[in-house]
């Protein structure tokens, strides 16, 4: 009997709804995030990294050109 009592109450508690998100406004402003410290070869390892994915991404933007204006002149 007493076992489930306690069980209707645990069914019966809701749990707490989460608090409603501060708006952007009042929340406080962080400072600029200081920079890693990286030595001149990482530093320019790093830039030749992010080239070869732009130009990774340049190339599918390109064949999506492509694609697009292939399928516009066929309709």
């Amino acid at each position: 009997m007493r076992q489930m009592k306690e069980k209707k109450k645990e069914a019966a508690h809701f749990p707490q709804l989460p608090k409603r998100p501060e708006r952007t406004e009042d929340l406080p402003r962080l400072g600029p995030t200081p920079l890693p410290n990286l030595l001149p070869e990482d530093s320019g390892r790093l830039l030749k990294q992010i080239l070869n994915r732009l130009d990774v991404i340049e190339k599918r933007l390109n064949n999506i050109e492509r694609l697009l204006a292939s399928s516009q002149r066929t309709s």
